[in-house]
């Protein structure tokens, strides 16, 4: 009886081994893979942080330049949109204008090739 109850243990110790054995291995290998994915999460982590402070930052030039042209366009508006004059007024001033152009130029037509001087 105690023959039969040490091969029973010695068969269930053998077994448990080869069981932790195989638990150990398996453990291992989880951990080391894990491990791994961990430090490459983290140097993607780092890899994103840096794209994003970049983009951050073409953000803000971006929308500086973009400020910086609505400053201006809101700087030659009035010059471009509102003179206060009405449509005749503007159409007499710039005959007005053209005709002055045209006595400059005859003025400095010397040689007289333009036909519009002779």
């Amino acid at each position: 009886d105690f023959d039969r109850t040490v091969r029973h243990t010695e068969a269930a110790e053998k077994k448990s081994l080869e069981e932790f054995v195989l638990f150990d291995r398996t453990s291992r290998a989880d951990i080391a893979g894990k491990e791994t994915k961990y430090w490459l999460t983290q140097e993607q982590r780092q890899t994103t942080t840096g794209t994003m402070e970049t983009t951050k930052s073409d953000l803000r030039t971006a929308s500086n330049l973009v400020d910086a042209a609505l400053r201006t366009l809101e700087d030659l508006k009035p010059t471009c949109i509102d003179t206060g004059m009405s449509y005749t007024d503007r159409t007499a001033k710039r005959a007005e204008e053209m005709a002055a152009l045209k006595t400059a130029l005859c003025i400095l037509d010397t040689n007289g090739v333009e036909t519009l001087c002779q």
